[in-house]
Formats: C-alpha cells, structure tokens, sequence
C-alpha cells in the first residue's frame, strides 16, 4: 500500500530512478517510526495470574472424572460492522475500543473419547 502511494506521488514529480522496494519502505518505516499492530482492546481484562499453575492443577482436577465425561467448549465470534483489529500507526502502543456487539457466536464442543455432540 505505501509503496503503491508512493510510486503515486513519486510519478508525477518526474523523478526518474524511484523504486519503492522493500529496503526502501523499511527504511521509510524505520525512520517515521510507523508500525503496524493488533488492537486489543479488551487484553487486560484477563489476571494473568489466575492462569499460573493451571498445567499442574488440571490433571488434579481431572483425575475424578470418566473419559467420556471431559470435553472441551470454546466459542467463535463472527463481527458485524466492526473496525479492523490491526493498523498502521506512528506510535509506541496500540489502544483499542470494545467491539461492536453486533455479532454471531458460535460454541465447538469436542468430546475427550471423539464422541459428537450435537
């Protein structure tokens, strides 16, 4: 996209030898300090430290239970109308917004023993 623009802008100036090649946008990067960068806007609503030790406790916790009866949920969010989650920006940290609410949620269970759930 940058070097697309900047052919743009280069062409019309008569510059002869321009080429927007990858070392030059580098250095373009590097000099503007542009960056690209997830958003995330809700990554501190997670307490890392309820997630310490989990590696550990859970064959605790699992040992008292069937195969049959360990499966595992996780939902997948389709948005609607939302921004991208990733930008260019000139700037040391990316800040993000809580998402549209508009959306369509998806729960996958997998069973331990391969068994379907419907």
């Amino acid at each position: 996209m940058f070097q697309h623009k900047a052919k743009e802008l280069v062409d019309p100036l008569g510059i002869e030898h321009f080429s927007a090649s990858n070392l030059w946008l580098d250095i373009f990067r590097i000099r503007n300090n542009i960056t690209c960068r997830s958003l995330c806007g809700e990554a501190a609503d997670v307490d890392l430290s309820s997630c310490e030790g989990w590696q550990e406790r859970l064959p605790l916790v699992l040992a008292g239970y069937d195969d049959k009866d360990i499966s595992n949920m996780d939902e997948k969010t389709l948005f609607f109308r939302a921004l991208p989650n990733k930008m260019i920006q000139k700037s040391e940290e990316a800040r993000g917004e809580k998402i549209l609410k508009e959306r369509l949620t998806i729960s996958l269970i997998k069973s331990k023993i391969n068994a379907r759930f419907i």
